[in-house]
């Protein structure tokens, strides 16, 4: 594998997410997503998969109105091989959990479930990058159907499912946006992602060091004034593999004038649509 690099390029390391009822979420993560708490205090929760790296924080808001919040499309689980996807697979048979959906994508497969407040969440594995289809910077991806037999096979069936993996990172972030051209724009010139995708119909690829997304935006359902009942994405985090593209990111910043405060957690921006974003290295 040479695009797996969530290592050493800009990569999404931890999403934010307004939630309805804590309670009822945290045993979704749990228990069917199999999260285990790394930190809980009277803010928020938050999810790791090996005691030390925080991917998820879950914020219990029961407010109406949450004007500051933008859609969230899905967010994705990257798994480190088919065979944890497998028996991610085995898991949510044996449990009964429910599917929303499943694709191979050629660059990798993914199920689809949702949360509890509807967010949608995909556990997905790479394939081996030698069978992309890479043609001037753009990878090649699309919906085709999921290989449910295969992926089931390629595990055995005892071979039980004791929670996700600890290497599994944040594959990347789909957003919903209402100006598709404003926030490509944002996200390619002023964050620093080079566009991997355009064939399908508005939609966004973006990522760095040639991975097929690390974020992905879409238009498909335009943003309505009542947000009350949309699934919420309260912030989330971009790592910088380096001060290079991190400082370049700062001057963007400077450049178009675009406001910026510093944090213990790093410095917080805004998109285009309004969502606040921590950037660190």
């Amino acid at each position: 594998m040479n695009y797996y690099y969530h290592q050493d390029a800009i990569h999404v390391s931890r999403v934010d997410l307004s939630v309805k009822n804590l309670e009822k979420s945290l045993d979704f993560y749990l228990n069917s997503l199999g999260f285990n708490i790394l930190n809980q205090n009277e803010t928020y929760v938050s999810l790791s998969t090996d005691n030390s790296r925080e991917l998820i924080r879950l914020y219990e808001d029961k407010s109406v109105n949450k004007k500051n919040n933008m859609n969230i499309y899905h967010f994705a689980l990257l798994l480190p091989s088919r065979k944890d996807l497998s028996k991610f697979l085995h898991h949510l048979i044996k449990k009964q959990i429910e599917i929303d959906g499943a694709a191979d994508h050629l660059v990798s497969e993914a199920i689809y479930l949702k949360d509890p407040d509807g967010i949608g969440i995909e556990i997905t594995c790479d394939k081996d990058d030698t069978s992309w289809t890479i043609s001037e910077n753009y990878i090649k991806m699309d919906t085709m159907p999921f290989d449910y037999r295969g992926v089931y096979y390629e595990t055995e069936a005892d071979n039980l499912f004791i929670g996700l993996p600890t290497e599994t990172v944040i594959g990347h972030l789909h957003l919903q946006v209402s100006d598709l051209d404003r926030a490509k724009d944002f996200y390619h010139e002023i964050i620093g992602f080079k566009i991997t995708n355009e064939d399908i119909y508005n939609a966004i690829f973006m990522s760095d060091k040639n991975y097929h997304h690390h974020l992905a935006i879409n238009s498909w359902k335009k943003r309505s004034l009542d947000l009350s009942e949309q699934p919420k994405l309260k912030s989330f985090t971009l790592s910088y593999p380096n001060c290079e593209k991190y400082i370049h990111t700062v001057n963007q910043l400077e450049t178009k004038k675009l406001n910026y405060k510093e944090t213990s957690e790093g410095i917080v921006i805004k998109d285009t649509e309004n969502t606040e974003i921590y950037l660190k290295i």
